[in-house]
């Protein structure tokens, strides 16, 4: 009989012991984990702003406070850990060891009462350094399918966002859409095009200086709204990126379109050409389906919860572990309440 030590709330909340919740909001826990800042992490925060003590590493933390601004510089329970510094939190010692996924993206080891550890994989890129050792394990499942395994790397991937871009570049502008962290990885390989300056928001513009903070070395980038930033689109000789709440003009007439996806649909290619003015670029930094299992391998968990409310394979995934690694795992149960803060 498996004690029931983790598991996933209707509202995804990751449960990791009697006090600790990761990624959501629960009425009955006083502290929430933020693994990292994606939407799909970010559940019920306001909810949390005001009923929990958060904690994340400082990366995340300064994103939050650009991305929410307002009153967050200034709470007190907006809390910053260090990577592989172990801190109690009531009854449960906590610890969080670099996942990454993006910048400022953690893992989370929980040691509860007792001994048991327990921990959460949150979003996680493969190969890592160090992997979480726990007991009992909530899995992220993005690529829980076995048909999830790429055969290019990353570096490859990286060296065709550069070739195409460069390519584009002699036909006009070129517009690149992505999500935070993606984004700014694509900006990272394309600095390589010394003569063809970046053009961002003020908004982008804010989450790349701390990107910066933290060793990325992202330059010859200028405000959209600046007097070089106007000079540099009437020039056509320019790379625009367009972040989280930057709306792609509804017709691009000159230039070419880039979409920066974390999601593989072609196994064997990352690039997939919409015509010659579009295409997409795999830049993914999630485990594919080898990955997540060596990952899994490697924590020396030996129950598993996969996560039913992100990235869809979960059920896929708690079959293979059971089948491939003789693990004792199972999908989270998704339900819905109306109930508050559960």
């Amino acid at each position: 009989m498996i004690n029931n030590y983790i598991g996933i709330f209707p509202s995804g909340a990751i449960k990791l012991g009697p006090d600790i919740i990761c990624d959501g909001f629960h009425r009955d826990y006083r502290v929430r984990m933020q693994t990292h800042i994606h939407d799909d992490h970010m559940y019920d925060f306001e909810r949390s702003k005001g009923h929990q003590d958060i904690y994340s590493t400082d990366a995340t933390r300064r994103l939050l406070i650009s991305e929410f601004n307002a009153d967050l510089l200034y709470r007190q329970n907006l809390i910053s850990l260090e990577y592989n510094v172990p801190k109690r939190v009531g009854n449960s010692l906590i610890e969080l060891l670099p996942a990454d996924h993006m910048i400022g993206s953690a893992q989370v080891a929980v040691e509860l009462v007792g001994g048991i550890r327990v921990g959460y994989s949150g979003d996680f890129q493969w190969p890592l350094d160090k992997v979480i050792q726990v007991d009992q394990l909530v899995l992220d499942s993005t690529y829980g399918s076995p048909d999830s395994i790429r055969q290019y790397s990353q570096d490859e991937a990286e060296a065709q966002l550069l070739k195409i871009v460069q390519e584009k570049l002699r036909f006009g502008p070129v517009h690149i859409k992505s999500h935070r962290g993606t984004l700014q990885r694509g900006m990272q390989v394309l600095c390589e095009i010394n003569n063809y300056p970046m053009v961002v928001s003020r908004r982008l513009s804010d989450e790349v200086e701390i990107y910066r903070q933290f060793g990325y070395p992202i330059e010859n980038y200028y405000l959209i709204e600046s007097c070089e930033g106007k000079e540099i689109v009437q020039s056509d000789r320019y790379i625009r990126f367009y972040g989280k709440g930057d709306r792609l003009p509804t017709e691009i007439r000159h230039g070419t379109t880039v979409v920066l996806s974390a999601f593989s649909t072609d196994h064997k290619n990352p690039v997939l050409e919409y015509s010659e003015k579009a295409c997409r670029v795999a830049l993914t930094d999630h485990a594919d389906f080898e990955g997540v299992l060596d990952y899994v391998r490697a924590s020396g968990a030996s129950y598993v919860v996969t996560d039913n409310t992100r990235g869809g394979h979960a059920v896929d995934l708690s079959r293979e572990l059971r089948d491939r690694l003789g693990i004792n795992a199972v999908p989270s149960i998704y339900e819905t309440s109306h109930e508050w803060g559960v």
